[in-house]
């Protein structure tokens, strides 16, 4: 290893110490220090002129998040390469220095202290490139989030959590597989074809985790709903929070959250509240017997135009006669309120028609039970008459 014409006039300079002259042992001792005096003035200038090409893609406010998020990785993979080139000017001293014995196809390999360090070194160069790659990405996918919600494109908030795992699960994946190929020697072309034997156990063991992944896509490319919409499965409501890889976050009206797999999601009935147009509201009144057929024709009259004139009340309206249980028969009202309810509060509405209902049915009897069921679809069913027997503390 040759050195500058200054440096080789100074005595002792040329002479060997095993293996290497004592001037290859000032430039290692000297890169060494400059790599812990430099890396982090250096790392920053790196960080600096990348961030003014981020800025270029994405708005100038970004420089400093850009700059923040690679200049650990850029430090320490600046580090790694002035370390590497500092123990390239001892080379041959280190390779006599033997760490690991083992036998391969009945030969004897030995690993000297320079064989680790080459290992060590493209094992740190490949994380830290690795770990700047990734950090990139998080860079895009956090201008690119503030971008979708400023321009308030809902589609792609939803879609850009996923493209960021995929992407990043990707990238490590391959870092995996040079980390192997590069430090470790293994034959990737073999080991890939081995995956391919073994590819069915591990789908199988994977099975639940993949299914979730295309369900997650489903979700997607079909829209059933999206993040900020209210969604109800089973008996289950919350409002979306988070499309994921695996999962969905829901969050329910007590703050409580609630983490949906995505197969569930895709499998089972699911309404989407925030997407209907009305709401459905249905009150049930449980009428003893000995009302006349007269009076309760005209009670039915007066409550469906009681229904109809009151303020936001849409239609279908219908007041009805429906079932016949042993001690009472039901009479059914319902209507329909616009979703959203702009100017008003759909609270106020059913108290209001509550109690026009009760102030009118009690013209007519007073032994009646009022049950009041809300319903989100835009036709209401019709009860079946369980509610016939309810408990006395429903009497009005």
């Amino acid at each position: 290893m040759s050195l500058p014409l200054a440096l080789v006039t100074i005595p002792y300079f040329d002479r060997p110490f095993w293996g290497a002259t004592a001037g290859d042992y000032i430039w290692c001792g000297a890169l060494i220090l400059l790599a812990l005096l430099l890396k982090k003035p250096f790392s920053r200038l790196v960080a600096s002129l990348t961030a003014r090409i981020a800025i270029r893609f994405s708005s100038g406010k970004y420089g400093r998040l850009f700059k923040s998020l690679i200049r650990k990785p850029v430090e320490w993979l600046l580090a790694s390469v002035l370390f590497y080139v500092a123990f390239n000017f001892i080379s041959l001293p280190l390779s006599k220095v033997g760490l690991i014995h083992f036998n391969r196809k009945e030969k004897a390999i030995v690993l000297s202290l320079a064989d680790v360090i080459d290992h060590l070194f493209f094992l740190f160069a490949i994380l830290f490139i690795t770990m700047t790659l990734s950090r990139i990405i998080d860079f895009i996918y956090r201008s690119q989030m503030e971008h979708a919600h400023h321009r308030a494109q809902k589609e792609r908030t939803q879609l850009l959590p996923l493209v960021k795992e995929v992407a990043k699960g990707l990238l490590w994946v391959i870092s995996f597989f040079w980390i192997l190929g590069v430090v470790f020697q293994v034959n990737i072309p073999a080991l890939i074809t081995g995956l391919g034997i073994g590819g069915v156990a591990l789908a199988l063991a994977a099975k639940e985790s993949i299914e979730n992944l295309f369900a997650s896509l489903t979700i997607l490319s079909d829209k059933p709903f999206k993040v900020t919409d209210t969604v109800k499965l089973g008996n289950l409501e919350g409002k979306v929070e988070r499309i994921g890889f695996r999962s969905t976050r829901l969050r329910g009206d007590d703050g409580a959250l609630y983490i949906i797999p995505n197969k569930k999601l895709v499998d089972e009935s699911l309404e989407n509240l925030t997407q209907r147009d009305t709401r459905g509201v249905k009150v049930v009144l449980n009428i003893k017997y000995g009302i006349a057929q007269d009076a309760l024709q005209k009670m039915i009259n007066e409550l469906k135009a009681m229904v109809q004139q009151t303020l936001h009340v849409i239609e279908p309206v219908s007041v009805s006669l429906e079932n016949f249980n042993e001690k009472v028969f039901q009479v059914i009202v319902s209507y329909h309120l616009p979703e959203p309810l702009v100017g008003s509060n759909e609270a106020a509405i059913r108290q209001t028609i509550n109690l026009k209902t009760y102030e009118i049915v009690m013209k007519y009897t007073t032994t009646v039970k009022v049950a009041t069921e809300v319903t989100d679809t835009a036709s209401s069913p019709v009860d079946d008459g369980t509610n016939a027997d309810k408990e006395d503390d429903d009497l009005l």
